[in-house]
């Protein structure tokens, strides 16, 4: 308890770096909930083309923990009625990523896991795009 405002305060700058690069480094991503008012150790977004358990399959594989959806909804394969409920297009939806922060996290971490992130996206669409290509 004599460390959680300290923390917080760290956990929320982390936050917000992340949210700020989020865009910089993957195209079409939608911030899930209000980008401030929030818990300081959730990162909740929408990643537009991907499917969130494929990019969670190949995060693990990176070593990196995520989870697909909003977290009432962790384990259904159908798309987060809360994010569907505050507007967020269904197949958005489907897209969906949310990280949780910890004391121990770092801005390398948060950088590596950004950098990880950014190729996976960009491998997910390719495949994605190629796949739509040969159905034509």
């Amino acid at each position: 308890m004599q460390h959680m405002a300290t923390e917080a305060q760290q956990l929320t700058a982390l936050r917000d770096r992340f949210f700020a690069r989020l865009p910089e480094v993957i195209a079409d991503i939608t911030i899930c909930g209000h980008r401030t008012q929030r818990l300081p150790n959730n990162i909740h977004f929408c990643v537009e083309g991907v499917q969130g358990e494929a990019l969670l399959l190949s995060l693990d594989a990176a070593r990196i923990c995520a989870s697909a959806g909003s977290a009432c909804s962790s384990g259904s394969t159908e798309p987060s009625h809360v994010l569907t409920a505050i507007g967020v297009p269904r197949e958005r939806a489907r897209g969906a990523l949310r990280l949780t922060l910890g004391a121990s996290t770092t801005e390398e971490a948060l950088d590596y896991t950004l950098e990880t992130l950014a190729a996976i996206v960009r491998d997910l669409r390719s495949l994605a795009q190629r796949s739509a290509l040969a159905l034509v």
